[in-house]
């Protein structure tokens, strides 16, 4: 039992490491959960103020086109008070139609017909701008086509008047297979970094020449010391697997069902994985900085390549096939597939028998 009890005395040193590992996944399930965003959709409004210098029927229609959708916002025509009102942001725009602003309309010139005011660059701004090119370059399609100028705004106006139907797409799935989905896919990350984190330096303290001497000279077998430190790795790992179980329990309302149970074995492999890394790691016998450097690149270079904080739905076919070099994409990709997620999907029932449940041909396999 003495070095069982050296192995946890060893892993209790390296208690701070675990609980930020733990912190980082409950704060990316947290996350996770965190629904919301843009539920409606409606037209931006801009605060304008529009000068009419022409005072002509088209330069009265351009100024109602524009009080549809926007606010129009009244000041003094004067220097100091325009300058004044936008500083303030009392309005956004200001547009001076020029004197002759019918007559060069009517003959299709588009450049000169404004001057726009104000304070700096920003979107509304933009909008502005594109608004008058909209309407200027309307009409003056019309005129090309041979109409009046007349009939060329109240063309303009009507097609420009008509309203496209936004509806808002909502993506998330709140069904219990897509969120035991999400963190199963969190999960290797806080595995990874754990299990190596720890076990790793762990190892090497008591693989040391000076700890080997002391071993061999006690009245404990080697065969014992083995098992005693295979015992104390494997209570530490499930340890660590178990809890995260737990948070998936709760992440998932309650006790996994079905398919689900294949995911749970699916993270006892890559638990397996995770272990193997932390014993490779071991045995090149790298120092702490060195390992804590590897584990950081090795887990969040998995977890962005491999699918795990990223879909592989959403990667590149380039970085899929760096990825599969990986065991993370292998694990992701079966949970996918075990969640009836991704565009290769089949279902596994828990008597045995695999039902597939097979994509059109063309996405599944592409052919050459």
């Amino acid at each position: 039992m003495q070095v069982f009890k050296l192995f946890f005395k060893i892993a209790k040193t390296k208690w701070l490491a675990t609980l930020i590992f733990l912190g980082i996944f409950l704060l990316i399930l947290n996350f996770t959960d965190v629904g919301g965003g843009v539920q409606s959709f409606s037209t931006s409004k801009m605060s304008l103020t529009v000068y009419d210098h022409d005072n002509t029927d088209a330069s009265k229609r351009l100024y109602e086109h524009l009080k549809k959708n926007n606010e129009i916002v009244e000041i003094e025509d004067d220097k100091d008070k325009i300058i004044d009102a936008l500083y303030i942001t009392s309005t956004n725009y200001v547009i001076d139609i020029k004197e002759g602003y019918a007559e060069r309309l009517a003959k299709g010139e588009t450049d000169g017909l404004f001057t726009t005011r104000y304070l700096h660059d920003s979107y509304t701004n933009k909008l502005a701008d594109s608004t008058l090119d909209d309407y200027v370059g309307t009409v003056k399609a019309y005129l090309a086509g041979g109409m009046e100028l007349d009939k060329a705004l109240d063309a303009a106006e009507e097609a420009l008047d008509i309203k496209t139907d936004v509806t808002m797409e909502t993506f998330s799935d709140d069904s219990p297979a897509a969120k035991s989905a999400s963190f199963f896919n969190y999960m290797p990350y806080a595995l990874l970094s754990i299990i190596v984190s720890v076990l790793c330096p762990v190892l090497i303290a008591m693989n040391k020449k000076e700890v080997g001497f002391r071993t061999k000279c006690s009245s404990i077998k080697l065969s014992s010391v083995s098992a005693q430190t295979v015992a104390a790795s494997g209570i530490f790992v499930a340890i660590i697997w178990v809890f995260l179980m737990i948070l998936g329990v709760g992440k998932n309302g309650g006790m996994f069902t079905g398919n689900m149970w294949y995911a749970v074995l699916n993270s006892v492999a890559f638990t397996l994985v995770c272990v193997a890394i932390a014993l490779l790691f071991s045995e090149l016998g790298i120092d702490d900085n060195a390992q804590a450097f590897a584990t950081q690149v090795l887990g969040l270079g998995m977890a962005f390549l491999c699918g795990m904080f990223v879909p592989q739905e959403m990667l590149s076919s380039s970085v899929l096939a760096a990825a599969r070099f990986l065991p993370a994409y292998w694990y992701v990709k079966a949970n996918d597939m075990i969640c009836g997620l991704g565009t290769d999907q089949y279902r596994l029932s828990l008597r045995g028998k695999r039902k597939h449940c097979d994509p059109p041909r063309d996405r599944a396999f592409p052919q050459k």
